[in-house]
């Protein structure tokens, strides 16, 4: 039964897997010296159709956009054809492009930006929970954040907004959407997760649990190197954890200092991905590059074949490693650094 559910996925994946750019097709990007080369090289890939609609002057933020659309394909097609036990955890990767949909529009609505320029920045095809466009369509005519906070009022999204604003009226910071919206996402991320079948989670729990946890992790210690409050730091993290227990989260946000914090990681779980470095940001960076780099590996190492949602969860952690290596060497090829170093900031086997 397990096998004929995703029989139609494996087929799409499958196709959509040769697709995926070899170590050597990147390495040939990396030397491009101009954005019109890069782009010439892509033309004959997967990401031909979007990069075809860019207009001139090229920009590796075109681009970004152009890589992004083509992942945001991916995704729809792949949960078009996953069963529906396992398609509302993948829209997860729907929802992340939703808030930032969200978050440019508050950006750019406090920078006083045409209704045209923001509807032009947004990814009008990744919905998960505003379905209808002439929400996003309005929410970019608005004028001020009330405005636009109140054409989500029949969202989700609707309880975080009203806390940022509450926030932003105290403080004047926009960046306690960002805050808000990430926390919603990783609440949904572990509901998604608990919806699925008991045989279904197993598969999925490295790619959830490194998800959420990290998170939670790397934002407690980030506020302890910023020095927030415990009040404040409770703010900007999920309600849910997978390998991290309430009683662990409470000593790290309650302890005085990044070191002291740093310590109660070192100790758990998550242990092997931190390491002392010179300074609390490399020490970050350090873990977070860990933490990625281990869910590449466990996506590149999967089996090609089997009948579980490590399918998709595998080959979408896959393209969303190119459009990020994609990116890098846009990055770079604009900067004009040297291939040797931009080859040495990808995600390769």
């Amino acid at each position: 039964m397990q096998t004929t559910h995703y029989a139609s996925v494996l087929a799409k994946i499958g196709a959509q897997r040769s697709n995926l750019l070899s170590e050597a097709k990147l390495k040939t990007l990396s030397d491009s010296q101009t954005l019109p080369d890069f782009i010439a090289q892509l033309q004959e890939t997967a990401y031909h159709t979007q990069i075809s609609k860019i207009q001139l002057p090229l920009s590796e933020r075109k681009l970004e956009r152009a890589f992004n659309e083509n992942l945001i394909e991916t995704c729809q097609k792949i949960i078009k054809y996953a069963p529906p036990s396992v398609s509302e955890y993948l829209q997860i990767y729907l929802l992340h492009f939703e808030i930032e949909n969200i978050k440019l529009l508050i950006k750019e609505t406090l920078a006083g930006y045409s209704t045209e320029q923001k509807i032009s920045k947004i990814y009008s095809s990744a919905s998960r929970y505003v379905e209808q466009p002439t929400v996003f369509e309005n929410a970019a005519k608005a004028s001020s954040l009330p405005q636009l906070i109140n054409t989500f009022k029949k969202t989700p999204y609707l309880s975080a907004l009203n806390r940022g604003l509450n926030n932003y009226n105290k403080s004047g910071s926009a960046a306690c959407f960002d805050v808000f919206l990430d926390v919603f996402f990783y609440d949904q991320l572990y509901v998604s997760y608990k919806k699925l079948p008991e045989t279904e989670k197993p598969p999925a729990n490295l790619y959830a649990s490194i998800k959420n946890d990290s998170y939670t992790l790397l934002s407690i210690l980030r506020g302890k190197n910023l020095n927030y409050d415990s009040n404040e730091l409770r703010l900007t993290i999920p309600s849910n954890y997978f390998h991290l227990t309430p009683k662990e989260i409470d000593a790290m946000i309650l302890t005085p200092t990044f070191d002291s914090a740093l310590k109660i990681v070192l100790n758990g779980h998550y242990a092997n991905y931190f390491s002392k470095e010179p300074s609390p940001e490399k020490t970050l960076s350090k873990a977070e590059q860990r933490f990625q780099y281990t869910v590449i590996k466990h996506a590149q190492n999967s089996p090609r074949f089997f009948f579980n949602i490590g399918l998709p969860l595998a080959y979408i952690t896959l393209k969303e490693t190119e459009t990020f290596n994609l990116h890098i060497i846009a990055l770079g090829i604009n900067a004009s650094m040297p291939s040797e170093i931009i080859q040495k900031q990808l995600f390769v086997r």
